[in-house]
């Protein structure tokens, strides 16, 4: 049922300073309570909103008065009479879509996946970050929605025009995470680091064919594991620092860490991988915790064995939980980023889940995913803007 004494405004036209006090000056002659308002200013232009109850007076009056000043200012006024006033919040998600590019044939399926479920995208955004460019919307989504089966829709658009995807409840636990853990390798580093020490070591190929195997379903990771590291047996422990030598950074790395640990994020990697690559990278981007498998040395040469854990994906996860009580974190402010299926059940752990430049079937398990060369587009998805990254950064 309709409410006569409660009236949406939408104020439009080119931006300049004061434009609300004016508003709003005209407004305070009448007996007025602001139930709502939203302004947004996009290259320019205003787009204003005032959802007010009038509490006495005149409403032809009230219109007539804020007419008169809205055209003094070159603005247009649109009334509304809403049917209905939501008594309590809508619930909010956010959906960040990235890609080098984005065509209008890529929004028109987005939209009307969201639309076919009858979702109102309540604000929309854009920014660009070098190549990657970045749309975000404000979703309010029908409680009845199941969320997991919009989101695999949504994933189904995404694969099919290649631009990536992430849906999140857009609440405070967004914005505020406090610890991340990263994959080694492909996603911390852009090798793997046993086919680069195996290719020192000269048995590349007998590793790639396990590694094949394991990919299959063949054998197990601890099972693959085992036998690669076999085949390094007698390797000069001296020549892993060769091989660092090779290892390059991910794009976005610095960046990335660099802004979270201004932010008050923890910061570990979490590798099935070796400690004395994980140990390196750990001092070199400063993070606070590095995990991985302990290769056996004797004589200054390798064993072929491990020692201690094995890293595998529940223990990767068991690191994820075990860092978050430690730091008294909530798994709701915890991120995670691999990218093979060893990370899987990190991902799921964590708060929010990141598959990064992974297989089909890692993205489609995962919480969001991204298929950019830079890490640090990671930053769209936790909702801080270019504006934030420069204000951090420069500081």
């Amino acid at each position: 049922m309709a409410d006569d004494r409660i009236f949406l405004f939408h104020i439009t036209g080119a931006d300049k300073p004061g434009i609300l006090a004016q508003v709003m000056q005209t407004m305070s002659d009448w007996q007025i309570t602001v139930r709502d308002v939203e302004q947004i200013t996009s290259l320019g232009h205003l787009s204003l909103s005032l959802l007010v109850e009038l509490k006495n007076g005149d409403p032809v009056r009230l219109y007539r008065d804020l007419k008169k000043t809205i055209n003094s200012l070159g603005l247009v006024l649109d009334l509304d009479l809403p049917d209905e006033i939501e008594s309590e919040p809508s619930k909010h998600w956010a959906l960040t879509l990235l890609s080098r590019e984005f065509h209008a044939q890529d929004i028109r399926e987005i939209a009307s996946a969201l639309s076919s479920k009858n979702i109102n995208i309540r604000r929309m955004t854009f920014q660009r970050s070098g190549d990657v460019h970045c749309i975000e919307m404000k979703l309010d989504i029908p409680v009845n929605i199941d969320s997991s089966e919009l989101k695999q829709s949504l994933y189904a658009v995404a694969f099919e025009n290649h631009f990536d995807v992430a849906l999140q409840k857009e609440n405070l636990f967004r914005r505020a995470k406090r610890l991340i853990v990263m994959d080694m390798d492909s996603t911390l580093i852009k090798q793997e680091v046993i086919d680069e020490i195996a290719d020192f070591a000269g048995v590349k190929k007998q590793v790639a064919e396990i590694t094949e195997r394991a990919m299959r379903g063949e054998i197990d990771f601890t099972t693959a594991l085992a036998e690669r590291v076999a085949l390094l047996k007698g390797l000069p422990v001296s020549d892993l620092e060769k091989v660092k030598a090779r290892l390059q950074l991910t794009d976005g790395v610095k960046e990335l860490i660099s802004f979270l640990k201004k932010m008050g994020f923890k910061t570990a990697v979490i590798s099935g991988g070796f400690t004395p690559f994980t140990d390196h990278f750990r001092e070199l981007l400063q993070l606070d915790y590095s995990f991985a498998n302990t290769l056996e040395v004797k004589d200054g040469k390798l064993t072929g064995r491990t020692t201690g854990d094995i890293v595998d994906r529940e223990r990767k996860a068991v690191l994820l939980k075990q860092l978050a009580e430690k730091e008294n974190i909530s798994l709701d402010q915890t991120v995670a980023v691999g990218d093979g299926a060893n990370d899987l059940a990190m991902l799921e752990a964590a708060g929010l889940g990141v598959a990064f430049n992974a297989k089909p079937t890692v993205k489609k398990a995962s919480k969001a995913f991204i298929s950019q060369p830079g890490l640090d587009a990671i930053l769209f998805l936790l909702g801080y803007t270019l504006q934030d990254r420069r204000q951090v950064l420069d500081n």
